[in-house]
């Protein structure tokens, strides 16, 4: 691109002005790829979900469904989304780094990468979805240690509620889990909260994780 705009002799300046614009783009797409796209606190996150249309009709349907006041049914709103959300910590994801560093080539033979090149080409100013295989927990960190190290955003890993224990589940959550229950049958608030979280994550450039093989 920069040959091609230096071939086209529009002039020193409105040449300047066009190269400095290329590089603001290249580098944010480049910025948004390693370290991931700017994201709010966790809580300012969640309140902005209980603004969406979808969530907001949704809590007057629950507020006329279960015969409770709107105030009540957007608290419960609240608490389904934080319950959902993730409270991804780039200190956390180093520290995790850290650790498995240790654990690959303690328990194992180390780590053989292949074809990291095609991710890291499209990453760049895409939202990117990973569909992983899941035989076992280790398959979600050696995938988001693999991008870590390789100058990747860690994606946003969907994970089941069972995982949400006291101390691990804050931990997989601050190294970017967000939970989902085994099943949205008979919650329509839940569901609306469930999908405008991820439409945010989606809207703001995060790749995210999930796995086909699991029972949601």
């Amino acid at each position: 691109h920069m040959r091609e705009l230096v071939g086209e002799n529009k002039g020193y300046e409105l040449t300047l002005r066009m190269t400095q614009r290329l590089l603001r783009v290249h580098f944010r797409n480049l910025k948004s790829a390693v370290i991931g796209p700017d994201v709010s606190h966790r809580r300012t996150v969640v309140k902005g979900l209980l603004d969406e249309p979808l969530v907001k009709q949704a809590i007057i349907e629950e507020a006329e469904r279960e015969n409770i006041t709107q105030d009540k049914a957007r608290d419960r709103a609240l608490s389904y989304g934080n319950e959902i959300a993730s409270d991804y910590t780039y200190s956390v994801i180093r520290f995790m780094e850290v650790v498995l560093s240790w654990f690959w080539n303690k328990i194992y033979d180390g780590i053989k990468v292949s074809h990291i090149e095609g991710v890291q080409e499209v990453a760049p100013g895409h939202e990117v979805i990973y569909v992983p295989c899941h035989r076992s927990h280790i398959d979600y960190l050696l995938l988001s240690y693999l991008l870590f190290r390789n100058g990747l955003t860690p994606p946003h890993i969907a994970a089941g509620i069972n995982l949400n224990m006291p101390v691990v589940g804050s931990l997989l959550r601050r190294g970017g889990a967000f939970f989902m229950r085994r099943t949205f049958k008979g919650n329509p608030l839940y569901t609306a909260v469930f999908t405008e979280y991820l439409h945010t994550l989606f809207i703001k450039g995060f790749p995210v994780e999930y796995f086909v093989e699991g029972g949601r």
